[in-house]
């Protein structure tokens, strides 16, 4: 069905899933068009980290692709790598405004502080960029390997951002945020990270043989790789510990990875999953270690009780199941915590940066904080996203109004584009052989043709350009709850009334986002649900 519609939807679900917002039913539209550098313009309307994210980012929009309601998500993230290597270095410039004659000092040269220092360059405060480490890219340079981001990649984005006349002083340290204001600063911005390794609390997590997990890929990445032996077992579940493992599968080690929880709860990528497991990754799940003594690890089988605070369910040790592995090296990648101490600043409980939760700011005037500094450890476009509302926080703060600039205004758009049908299979990509893979740090995964890019962008919905309206028929309604079980888009909730049956009926709470694909209404069991296209037509 074809919806005509005069406006577009500000939140078509994978927008409103990306933490920068970026509009991607937009930019995926001008890649269908073939415009790649437009599109790449409108990528760049919210990050000045296109191809760093085309490679790397975590993709939440994807999670949130009304395309799986059909068959697959569309790959966002592959489109945007496409975009940013094929659309050019920028198409339009977004132009500086005039010299204010503040000046800001940004701590961090990670994604948040470089967004951060690229967004306040641009409304034309004089930046300076801080960074303890001889290079800059923060977790980006010293934690991603490369067959997932080239240096190269990254210092050509780096370039981007610094070229614009960004001040930039490497081996720099802050240990204290507040004296930089005594420096002639007028505003000042912490983004140094979350580096701090988390503790397990077991015996013998101290030895020698027992590596920190961002300590040991910062080597790897620097080109000094420790001395790993033949057998390597890594701890934890989420990205790094994945690129542990797999840096240490490259070094010629044999690597089991430890996990506490099962498949469904690692919080790594499922891309990265896959892939580790086909380098030789044995994943053991539902597994911790209790004791590191020498060259042996206990172990301990885990199965999982009641929710934590954090809303997945808690592993349990199982009485009994302890069980022995043997290790060369064991690399410890359980998480990382922010250190507010370190810039002297007031701290919450696990180290993050107290900061008031609307502006960013500290306790102290003129002193702000984002990114994994206040969130904790978190991914790319999340710290993204934090460098751009600190930007817009510390702008305000020196007499701006806050607004970012962006490139100019959009195509207009009528109608939805004829997408590809139910069942069109998503576009791979080709990849490195695995044999050269294994021994390697060659980028594994290559970027689409442009024909590929082309069709993969044609699966797209335009979720912002279709229009329905859904309702529910509640004297009839009685609860099965199959609605709310199929909608992926969360457009039923569930009513706080009863009806006349003694049921409280399914309620389309959130019609908008209705793509129209009627899977609620064939499997309502009561004919409860009515779609209909806002023109008038028939769902």
């Amino acid at each position: 069905m074809t919806v005509i519609k005069s406006s577009r939807k500000p939140d078509a679900p994978c927008r409103k899933g990306c933490p920068a917002g970026v509009d991607v039913p937009r930019y995926v539209r001008l890649i269908r068009e073939g415009r790649f550098a437009r599109a790449l313009d409108v990528i760049h309307e919210r990050i000045p980290f296109s191809l760093v994210c085309g490679y790397a980012c975590a993709h939440p929009c994807e999670a949130k692709c009304a395309r799986v309601l059909f068959d697959d998500a569309i790959a966002i993230r592959r489109l945007k790598r496409a975009a940013a290597e094929k659309g050019g270095r920028k198409a339009v410039e977004i132009p500086r405004r005039q010299s204010t004659g503040r000046k800001v000092a940004v701590i961090g040269s990670g994604p948040c502080g470089l967004t951060a220092a690229y967004y306040l360059n641009l409304q034309g405060h004089a930046v300076t960029l801080f960074e303890a480490l001889p290079r800059l890219g923060g977790m980006l340079r010293y934690s991603i390997p490369d067959y997932r981001l080239p240096e190269e990649v990254l210092d050509r984005e780096i370039t981007y951002i610094m070229d614009g006349g960004v001040e930039m002083k490497t081996d720099s340290p802050v240990s204290s945020a507040e004296s930089l204001l005594e420096k002639d600063f007028d505003a000042v911005l912490v983004a140094t990270g979350a580096w701090k390794p988390s503790k397990m609390g077991i015996p013998g997590e101290d030895a020698p043989n027992v590596l920190e997990g961002i300590s040991f890929l910062k080597q790897v990445n620097e080109g000094n790789p420790p001395a790993l032996g033949h057998r390597v077992i890594v701890v934890g579940g989420g990205n790094t510990a994945m690129d542990a493992a797999r840096a240490s599968i490259r070094q010629g080690a044999e690597v089991v990875q430890l996990y506490r929880r099962s498949r469904s709860e690692m919080p790594a990528s499922q891309e990265e999953i896959e892939e580790a497991i086909e380098e030789g990754v044995r994943i053991e799940f539902l597994t911790a270690p209790v004791i590191i003594e020498g060259d042996e690890v206990t172990c301990v089988r885990m199965r999982l009780g009641n929710a934590d605070e954090s809303g997945r369910r808690r592993p349990v040790p199982i009485e009994g199941s302890e069980y022995v592995l043997k290790s060369d090296t064991v690399i410890v990648a359980t998480g990382q915590a922010a250190d507010a101490a370190s810039v002297s600043l007031e701290g919450r409980e696990y180290g993050e940066i107290r900061v008031d939760e609307e502006s960013l700011a500290t306790c102290r005037k003129g002193i702000f904080a984002a990114g994994d500094a206040v969130t904790g450890s978190s991914n790319i476009i999340e710290a993204i996203a934090q460098g751009r509302r600190a930007c817009a926080s510390i702008d305000r703060f020196l007499g701006g109004s806050g607004e970012l600039p962006e490139s100019p205004a959009e195509e207009k758009v009528d109608l939805p584009p004829e997408t590809a049908p139910r069942g069109a299979a998503r576009k791979d990509v080709r990849k490195v052989a695995l044999g050269k893979r294994c021994t390697s740090f060659e980028t594994v995964e290559r970027v689409y043709g442009r024909n590929a890019a082309i069709a993969e962008a044609s699966r797209c919905l335009s979720c912002d350009l279709r229009d329905f309206e859904v309702t529910v028929n509640a004297a009839i309604c009685k609860d099965c709850g199959y609605c709310r079980e199929i909608c992926h888009l969360g457009v039923f909730e569930q009513s706080e009334d009863f009806n006349a049956g003694g049921y409280k009926p399914a309620v389309a709470a959130n019609t908008e986002r209705c793509i129209g694909c009627l899977r609620c209404l064939y499997i309502c069991p009561d004919f409860a649900i009515a779609v209909k296209a806002a023109d008038g037509g028939k769902g």
